[in-house]
């Protein structure tokens, strides 16, 4: 059985792979924070943990961590995803859409 910290430590890795110049690698990310993103919504330890992400180091996985968590922090992770977009920096495009469909009520992760 695979630990909640596992399952995390793959989302991160998954997160940052995802930002690859590379559109097969990032599609392998994107594919893997979602499984992820699919086992940890399930638990509180789970959605605690994503929660947690929303101060990691690298803007992809804040980015990532932040568009989750708009379901149970929508205060907190606006506010990352906001920091992120008005930086302008790595990230910031993502951020800005993630906002964009989230205000339309577009957002979503159910696939």
């Amino acid at each position: 059985m695979t630990s909640t910290e596992q399952i995390l430590q793959r989302y991160r890795e998954a997160a940052v792979r995802n930002a690859s110049s590379d559109p097969s690698e990032a599609n392998k990310g994107h594919d893997i924070v979602h499984a992820c993103y699919k086992i940890l919504k399930e638990t509180e330890e789970g959605r605690r943990g994503i929660i947690s992400l929303m101060t990691d180091e690298s803007p992809y996985v804040r980015g990532w961590a932040a568009a989750h968590s708009l379901r149970w922090e929508p205060g907190m992770a606006r506010h990352v995803l906001e920091e992120i977009r008005d930086s302008g920096g790595p990230g910031a495009f993502s951020a800005k859409w993630t906002l964009i469909e989230y205000d339309k009520q577009r957002l979503t992760f159910d696939y």
